[in-house]
C-alpha cells in the first residue's frame, strides 16, 4: 500500500510541534541590523543614555518589522511547502526510515511516536531538507 503523502506529512508535523525549533524568515537579520544602527545612532547622539534608548527604539521597531516572521516547522510543512516540495520530503523521510521497513501509514505512526531513533532521523532529515533544499534558517 502506498504511503499517503498527506498524511505522513501531518504526522511528521505533529512531531516536529514537539520540538522547540522554529523557522526563521529573512527579516531576522534586518532587524538585528535596525536595533544595532539605532543604538550606535543613539550613543553618537546622546552618550549612554543614547545607547539606551536607541537599542529600546530599535529593538522595537525590530519587533515591529519581524513580527510573525518565525514560523514553526509544522506549518511550513503544512501550508508553505509546494507538492513538489511535499514528495521531495516525503521521499527523504522514506529513506531515512528505510533502515526500519516501513511499508504503510500503520507501520510508520507506531514507529514515529515510539521510536526516538526514529524520531531523530525524521526531524534530522527535516531539518535538513529546509536548510539545503529550502535555504531556511532553523532556530531553537
Amino acid at each position: 500500500m502506498p504511503i499517503n503523502t498527506r498524511e505522513l506529512l501531518d504526522a511528521v508535523a505533529i512531531l516536529t510541534d514537539q520540538q522547540p525549533t522554529r523557522v526563521a524568515l529573512k527579516n531576522s537579520a534586518k532587524g538585528a541590523i535596525v536595533t544595532g544602527s539605532s543604538s550606535f545612532l543613539g550613543g553618537l547622539l546622546a552618550g549612554p543614555i543614547g545607547l539606551f534608548i536607541g537599542g529600546t527604539l530599535g529593538g522595537l521597531i525590530s519587533y515591529a518589522m519581524t513580527n510573525n516572521q518565525f514560523k514553526p516547522i509544522s506549518h511550513i510543512i503544512q501550508h508553505d511547502l509546494t507538492v513538489r516540495q511535499q514528495e521531495q520530503l516525503k521521499e527523504r523521510i522514506i529513506a531515512a526510515l528505510s533502515e526500519f521497513h516501513p511499508t504503510d501509514l500503520m507501520v510508520i505512526i507506531p514507529l514515529l511516536t515510539g521510536n526516538v531513533s526514529a524520531q531523530k532521523a525524521v526531524i534530522s532529515t527535516v531539518i535538513s531538507f529546509l536548510t539545503n533544499e529550502m535555504r531556511m534558517q532553523i532556530i531553537d
